[in-house]
């Protein structure tokens, strides 16, 4: 089996810094952001009952999303751990592993919400007006679920390898082509049909299954693994618990944000339709601020995956205190300018309305303070899994999400008057607070014995195949 002897794994593929491998995913979450934006923008020009049909399948789209991390994101963490060890048998099984859990995983998602489309338009009370195309729509998209899932597990593994580049051109290259075709399916251009909404599915669908043949290509050429389909089924019980100890605690955690977000979200809504659709645009540029956090946290991971993998703690320990002393530095030159300038810039990209103005500009001075937070929280909690410190992070998430965020905001905005005002009070209390925490978890160096327990665990002999 051609593959990359254990001499080249231990020294290569190159670390490359913290630089190298963020821009590369800082330019592809990106695209994926100003992607769902255009989108949406191209849609509204048919009609804004266009866009609430669509409304249902993004929403199910990113909840897929997030189900195919519970794999993915252990994957990348694995991957990089056996990188560093030098490990080319553990490797080969993980990447094996790895196709058959996300396509299994990807068919019954897809089954799921192609076959019970109705059921789910039920449950989400969708308005009549709208239902059968909503359906329709979300059947359509769903298709496109198990080639996503196959998608992620190639961009984890060549990230993994230090590959963050070969995604991000494969996505930049995916996007170009829905909004191509977005154009012709949607209007009707190039002798193409009008397909209204239907036509953004069909482009969706598309660009995923392209993007899985380039992908798996640049994924079996840059890591030199034969691959071999007959052995994505054959599961060994010790790779599968690596994998899921650190991939659903990390997917758990970003579960428990998205109910969190989605119950504040509620309670939002109790204030009035103009808080809400504030709360929906200053929640897109928190998202843009957040682009930079992740990409710095991403990069992080796999430098301290592959250190870990090597036990070279030490290295890891200060990789994580360079990572967030340039994250600090960059989110504090972005969060500090919004109250004198770029919040009003930022909004009126969404809205030209003077009461959202209003509402937005005091949360501006509350994100100061917030965004400080949450890029301790999101680069300590992304390095904390690479070493396999999965679990404390998930169980700070829900702890202080659900005994901090939302009764702070609650009260604060129903029952002291703060409108939405506070309830982004009580987000900013809980990443404050989330955020201490994991730095004292690091500090404390607790992690150190999870490191060298899962070192000696993966180390331990395997059967060749």
């Amino acid at each position: 089996m051609a593959d990359t002897s254990p001499q080249q794994l231990a020294t290569g593929p190159k670390h490359g810094n913290l630089f190298s491998l963020s821009w590369p995913i800082f330019i592809d979450l990106t695209m994926h952001f100003f992607t769902i934006i255009i989108n949406t923008a191209m849609v509204s020009m048919l009609s804004l009952q266009a866009v609430a049909e669509m409304n249902l399948g993004g929403q199910a789209f990113q909840f897929a999303f997030t189900l195919f991390n519970f794999i993915n994101i252990g994957v990348c963490v694995c991957c990089a751990q056996a990188i560093g060890k030098g490990n080319r048998q553990m490797l080969r099984r993980i990447v094996h592993m790895s196709f058959g859990l996300n396509i299994v995983w990807g068919i019954l998602i897809t089954s799921g919400c192609f076959f019970g489309a109705k059921i789910i338009c039920d449950i989400m009370n969708i308005p009549e007006d709208i239902y059968v195309t909503s359906k329709n729509y979300l059947m359509i998209l769903s298709i496109m679920f198990i080639a996503e899932a196959v998608n992620l597990c190639c961009s984890s593994i060549l990230r993994a390898y230090g590959r963050t580049r070969d995604p991000m051109y494969v996505n930049i290259s995916a996007n170009i082509f829905v909004i191509i075709s977005n154009y012709a399916l949607l209007f009707g251009h190039f002798g193409f049909p009008q397909m209204g909404i239907y036509g953004v599915a069909i482009s969706a669908v598309i660009s995923r299954f392209l993007s899985v043949a380039f992908l798996f290509y640049l994924m079996r050429t840059r890591t030199k693994i034969r691959i071999i389909p007959k052995f994505f089924f054959i599961v060994k019980k010790d790779i599968l618990k690596q994998i899921f100890a650190v991939g659903i605690p990390g997917a758990g955690e970003n579960m428990t944000w998205q109910l969190q977000f989605l119950f504040m979200t509620s309670v939002v809504g109790t204030l009035g339709s103009t808080a809400l659709a504030t709360h929906g645009i200053y929640m897109q540029m928190c998202t843009i601020i957040m682009l930079f956090s992740i990409s710095i946290a991403l990069g992080t991971e796999i430098l301290i995956s592959q250190y870990a993998g090597a036990m070279k703690l030490k290295l890891a320990n200060r990789q994580l205190l360079h990572s967030v002393k340039i994250g600090l530095c960059i989110t504090a030159l972005l969060v500090i300018n919004i109250p004198l300038w770029m919040g009003d810039a930022v909004l009126s990209i969404f809205t030209s309305d003077a009461t959202v103005y209003e509402i937005a500009r005091p949360i501006f001075y509350v994100s100061v303070i917030m965004e400080m937070g949450r890029i301790l929280n999101i680069i300590i909690i992304n390095s904390l899994r690479a070493v396999n410190d999965a679990k404390f992070p998930m169980l700070m998430a829900i702890i202080s999400m659900w005994g901090v965020s939302v009764p702070v905001g609650t009260f604060l905005s129903l029952y002291m008057g703060m409108g939405l005002l506070g309830v982004w009070i009580g987000f900013c209390c809980d990443e404050c607070t989330r955020g201490l925490i994991m730095l004292l978890r690091w500090k404390s160096k607790a992690w150190v014995s999870k490191a060298r327990d899962n070192y000696r665990t993966s180390s331990s002999p395997h059967s060749a195949y």
